[in-house]
C-alpha cells in the first residue's frame, strides 16, 4: 500500500523524476547537517571543545579591539543571544568550577584563539535565567537554572570575557540558519543550470514518445528531429528508421493483399461458370459450396486487414448511444438480442472501429449462444462493452487463443462450418487501437461474457 501510494506522488516524466532527486537530496542534507547541529554541544565538553565555539569566540575577539572600552558592555550585551551568550567583567567568572577536563579545553582554546595559556579559563557553573542572553530566550525554551560551562578570556584591555556552554533544546543557530540560506542560493543556482540541461535531455526524449504515440494509434510516419545529446540523436535516429520500414512494410503486405485478393475473383469467376456445366448435380452443389468458400476467405482476409487499418480518426462520443444505434438495427432485424439501459460515457475512439467489433460480438452471442443481452458500464477509469449470450461457453484451454486471425475453437467448427475466425480477432484489433482490453469471461450461470474495454475521456 505504501509504495502505490509513492508511485502516484511521484512525477512521471523524466525531467519531474529528475528535480524531484535533486530536491530530495537537498532535502535530506539539510536534515543530516540539522541533526548533526542539534546533538553538536550535547556533551558540555564537547560543545566548549568544538568548531562553533572556537569559531565564535575568534570572531568576536577579532571585533572587540576596534570597540571602545566605554561602549564594550553595551556591545557585548547586543551580539548576545538566547543560545549564544556572552558578559563582561573585570576578573575571570567567580562561580566557574575547573576539572581536569575543562583544563585540557581551556588549553586547546588558548592554542586555537592564539593566546597565552593563562589567559583563558573553563570552568562549570549553575546558570540563571538573568544571566548572558538568557533573557532573550523565548518562555519555556529552557529551564533554569541550567548546569553549563563558562569560557572566560582575558582582554587586552584587562577585563574578560565570558561566554556560556549549555545542553543545547532543539534549536538552530544563527550560523547554520546562515548556512541554510547560502546553501539554498547555491542549491537554487545548480539546480537551476542542472534542470537546463535536463530540458535540453528530457524534451527529445518527450518528443520521441509523441511521435511513437502517433505512429502506435495511426501508423503514419512521422519523422522526430534529431536533437540532443548523442546518444539521444542516435535513438531518435533508430526510431525514425524503424517506423519508416513498419510502414513501408505494412504497405507492402497490404498491397499484397489486396492485389491477391483482387486476383482471386477472376479465376474463381471462371470456376462459377464451368461448374453451372457440370451435369451431376451433387458435384456441381459441392463444387459450388467450396467456390463460395474461397470467395469468403478472401472477403473475410480483406475485410480484417481494412479492419486493422488505424486511419480512422478518434472523436468523442456517447459510448452508449453508439452502442445502443447498433443493438436497435438487430432488434429491427427481428433478432433476439437486448440492451440495458447505461451511463452516458463520452470516450475518444474510432465510432467505426467501436460499431465493428460490438456487430462481432453479437453475431457471435447469436450464432453460438442463441442470443444476446448487451450493456456498457463504468469499471473505473474504463468504458466496458459486455455482450452476454446464454451457450454452451467456452471450456478452458491455455494454448488456445481465439483472438488470433483464423483461431477457432472445435466447437465452433463443428457449428458453424462457413465461420473462418476473424470475428474476435477483428474485435482484439479494436482493443489494441484504444489502448484497450478485450477478455472472454464465463456468464454466470451459463454462457459467455465478451469484454471490450477502452479508456473513458
Amino acid at each position: 500500500m505504501a509504495r502505490l501510494k509513492i508511485g502516484r506522488l511521484a512525477p512521471r516524466s523524466l525531467i519531474g523524476q529528475m528535480v524531484a532527486v535533486l530536491v530530495l537530496a537537498f532535502t535530506i542534507l539539510l536534515a543530516i547537517l540539522a541533526i548533526a547541529e542539534q546533538s553538536d554541544g550535547q556533551d558540555l565538553v564537547g560543545g566548549a571543545d568544538s568548531e562553533f565555539t572556537i569559531g565564535r569566540l575568534r570572531n568576536l575577539l577579532q571585533v572587540i579591539p576596534f570597540v571602545r572600552d566605554d561602549q564594550l558592555g553595551a556591545f557585548v550585551a547586543k551580539v548576545s543571544r538566547c543560545h549564544d551568550g556572552y558578559a563582561l567583567s573585570d576578573r575571570p567568572y567567580a562561580p566557574a568550577r575547573s576539572t581536569p577536563e575543562t583544563q585540557q579545553v581551556a588549553a586547546r582554546l588558548a592554542a586555537e584563539l592564539g593566546l597565552a595559556p593563562d589567559a583563558v579559563r573553563v570552568g562549570g557553573a549553575t546558570l540563571e535565567r538573568t544571566q548572558f542572553g538568557y533573557s532573550r530566550c523565548p518562555e519555556g525554551a529552557m529551564r533554569f537554572p541550567v548546569d553549563g560551562l563558562v569560557i572566560s578570556v582575558r582582554l587586552q584591555n584587562g577585563r574578560w570575557l565570558h561566554a556560556e556552554v549549555h545542553p543545547h533544546e532543539w534549536h538552530l543557530r544563527s550560523s547554520f540558519l546562515g548556512w541554510v540560506s547560502r546553501s539554498f542560493g547555491v542549491f537554487l543556482l545548480v539546480a537551476g543550470t542542472a534542470i537546463l540541461f535536463m530540458f535540453r535531455l528530457g524534451r527529445p526524449l518527450g518528443l520521441l514518445a509523441q511521435a511513437a504515440r502517433r505512429f502506435g494509434e495511426g501508423l503514419k510516419v512521422d519523422p522526430v528531429e534529431e536533437k540532443g545529446p548523442p546518444d539521444v540523436r542516435r535513438t531518435i535516429g533508430a526510431f525514425n528508421l524503424m517506423q519508416q520500414q513498419v510502414a513501408d512494410e505494412i504497405e507492402r503486405r497490404t498491397t499484397t493483399f489486396a492485389a491477391l485478393g483482387h486476383d482471386l475473383r477472376t479465376p474463381l469467376a471462371g470456376l462459377r461458370l464451368k461448374t453451372e456445366l457440370v451435369e451431376d448435380p451433387k458435384l456441381r452443389a459441392e463444387l459450388l459450396v467450396s467456390i463460395r468458400k474461397m470467395e469468403s476467405i478472401a472477403d473475410a482476409s480483406l475485410a480484417f486487414l481494412r479492419g486493422e487499418s488505424l486511419n480512422e480518426p478518434k472523436r468523442l462520443v456517447d459510448l452508449n448511444a453508439l452502442v445502443e444505434s447498433e443493438v436497435v438495427e438487430f432488434e429491427e432485424n427481428g433478432e433476439p438480442v437486448a440492451m440495458e439501459p447505461g451511463p452516458a460515457l463520452r470516450c475518444h475512439c474510432r465510432p467505426d472501429s467501436i460499431a465493428r467489433a460490438v456487430r462481432n460480438l453479437v453475431e457471435n452471442a447469436l450464432k453460438y449462444g442463441g442470443r444476446a443481452d448487451v450493456r456498457v458500464v463504468e469499471a473505473g477509469a474504463w468504458a466496458e462493452i459486455q455482450v452476454r449470450d446464454q451457450g454452451p461457453g467456452i471450456p478452458p484451454d491455455p494454448g488456445l487463443d481465439l483472438t488470433r486471425p483464423f483461431v477457432r475453437h472445435p466447437s465452433a467448427r463443428s457449428a458453424d462450418p462457413g465461420s473462418f475466425g476473424l470475428g474476435l480477432a477483428v474485435v482484439k484489433a479494436v482493443a489494441d487501437a484504444h489502448d484497450g482490453q478485450f477478455e472472454l469471461r464465463p456468464n454466470e450461470p451459463l454462457g459467455l461474457v465478451a469484454a471490450l474495454r477502452i479508456p473513458i475521456g
